[in-house]
């Protein structure tokens, strides 16, 4: 069963003027919008003109993917978001076009076990330039579906425009079907690569509606722990912890329920384990509006309330609203490894 939308990527592979590969590469994914098609996969046309690589001047193989050069990074997170490849290629002198061959040798991971198509275009189809470029793709670990395109320029072009016979319409059906079946079926051999999301498709988390009700939470959260330790006062310093509360000491130990972790403060706070100390909020979030995220510091102080070279730790708390009142759903406490003094 697919899981999700096939991501496929046309690759449109000349950058001479008056190129015909930005015309074919059109073609090709016009297929994933026409009527009456029921397609399992997104087209996307990657144009090499704009990619705009330099010729090949990383100092490592690309095997190593160690890219010293930032256009070799934009490619990488480019060509890594996809699936699967249509490569659309001219035929010069019995082979593939200088461009793409280098756009091919820049990478070497993001490619590998994923499928790749091709439609090849010049006055014999252009099957000379995809049978180079079938070798290239073996060699860089992808996976060459069977069938492919082969446009006359005598025949399926209107001058510069791609005007396809309805025979290439089929067989280029026939090529992108074959290219996404495989890439359905290559999934389990592609493991979770760490292609760098695009900034645009990172989202923002942060609801600033929800921010004012986030905040007096924390404030509030933060006034019991303070009067809990204040006092030595476990419950006091528990009063806003979930039943099922998840919780993580300095030290390593993980809790979960609030009455195991209840008795474990009940004990420490009567032994006076902790020295005296001050809570301060560092920075709070919402996600959502019923969820609060926040970065609270303790740190402890002498007599005088000003801060000391002693216990000190920083602590990420989830609280949750259930029925208008705002619980403590988790807290990470982490130990601050050399103490720095609070702002008076």
């Amino acid at each position: 069963m697919r899981t999700r939308t096939i991501r496929l990527a046309v690759i449109a592979g000349s950058t001479r003027p008056f190129r015909r590969a930005h015309s074919v590469a059109d073609w090709v994914c016009a297929a994933a919008s026409e009527p009456g098609q029921d397609r399992a996969y997104d087209l996307t046309l990657v144009d090499l003109a704009e990619v705009d690589l330099p010729m090949l001047s990383e100092p490592a193989p690309a095997m190593v993917g160690q890219y010293a050069q930032e256009t070799t990074r934009r490619w990488s997170e480019l060509v890594g978001r996809f699936d699967g490849y249509v490569l659309v290629s001219p035929e010069y002198n019995h082979s593939t076009s200088a461009v793409l061959k280098n756009a091919l040798d820049h990478l070497y991971a993001e490619w590998r076990d994923k499928p790749v198509g091709f439609v090849g275009y010049g006055t014999d189809g252009g099957v000379r330039a995809v049978e180079h470029l079938r070798l290239v793709a073996a060699e860089l670990g992808m996976a060459g579906v069977g069938p492919q395109v082969a446009l006359n320029l005598f025949d399926d072009f209107d001058g510069q425009s791609c005007a396809p016979r309805t025979r290439q319409v089929e067989a280029r059906d026939r090529m992108l079907a074959g290219v996404a079946r495989w890439a359905e079926a290559l999934r389990p051999l592609r493991p979770a690569r760490s292609a760098p999301v695009p900034d645009g498709d990172r989202p923002i988390l942060a609801d600033p509606a929800a921010y004012p009700a986030a905040t007096d939470a924390v404030e509030q959260f933060v006034t019991a722990l303070q009067g809990g330790v204040d006092s030595s006062d476990a419950d006091r310093f528990d009063h806003l912890f979930a039943a099922d509360v998840m919780w993580g000491s300095p030290y390593g130990r993980t809790l979960a329920g609030f009455t195991e972790l209840n008795a474990i403060h009940r004990t420490l706070m009567a032994r006076q384990a902790a020295p005296p100390s001050r809570f301060e909020i560092v920075r709070v979030t919402a996600p959502a509006p019923d969820v609060a995220v926040a970065h609270v510091r303790r740190q402890a102080v002498d007599a005088d309330g000003k801060a000391t070279d002693g216990f000190s730790e920083m602590a990420m708390y989830v609280l949750v609203e259930r029925d208008r009142r705002w619980w403590l759903a988790g807290g990470q406490n982490t130990p601050i490894a050399q103490a720095q003094p609070l702002p008076s």
